[in-house]
């Protein structure tokens, strides 16, 4: 009985150090800072008209093929799509005052995914929400499970936000609380190294 007690003991050691350390955040220049030459995509190869709104089904990808976007449209590498089985819609500038290009699920209280088919462990995007200011939920997830949690905001213009992970993250989910309908443009992702503080000479300061 002691031997086992140690095991689980050493067991939930093991479990504790291999939790990825998740960083979120709010401030596009020091995200960006952080983390430079992230792909982007920020929806302009649409096919919808200005001052437009147009719904089709999903996902939307570099294979998607439908009235929002043609094939080759989105860069390579995520898929983005409604998680509860809807359209999707783009909404074109200057509709409901957007600044970008933005995409969404179609159904205002409907949640949405983007998923990854390459390493990725920087992501980031603005939040819209057109019809009124509002907070949503987001789940990270990874190979080994649920990463992490947060609340953010989205308005407009969009509101930034961004996490990097120590884990390559699969994909991350964004749950719907309320029916603001929430809506993304601008969205940057890749692989990036872990940044380097061993050294005091990777420190900088202003003095």
């Amino acid at each position: 009985m002691k031997n086992l007690t140690v095991l689980m003991a050493v067991l939930l050691l093991v479990t504790s150090l291999a939790t990825a350390a998740v960083s979120y955040y709010l401030d596009q220049l020091v995200f960006e800072g952080l983390y430079p030459g992230l792909t982007t995509e920020d929806y302009s190869a649409t096919l919808v008209a200005p001052n437009s709104v147009l719904s089709d089904f999903g996902p939307l990808n570099s294979s998607t093929n439908n009235m929002l976007f043609a094939t080759g449209g989105i860069v390579d590498g995520f898929s983005f799509d409604n998680l509860d089985g809807g359209d999707n819609v783009v909404l074109t500038p200057p509709f409901l005052g957007v600044t970008s290009v933005t995409v969404g699920p179609n159904t205002f209280d409907h949640s949405s995914e983007y998923s990854f088919s390459v390493p990725v462990n920087a992501f980031a995007i603005e939040i819209v929400m057109p019809m009124a200011p509002g907070s949503i939920d987001i789940e990270v997830f990874g190979a080994s499970g649920s990463l992490g949690t947060t609340t953010a905001s989205g308005g407009v213009p969009g509101i930034f936000w961004g996490v990097y992970s120590d884990e390559d993250i699969t994909r991350i989910e964004f749950i719907e609380p309320s029916t603001n309908g929430e809506l993304f443009s601008n969205a940057q992702f890749g692989a990036v190294s872990a940044l380097d503080h061993s050294t005091w000479g990777n420190i900088k300061t202003s003095f």
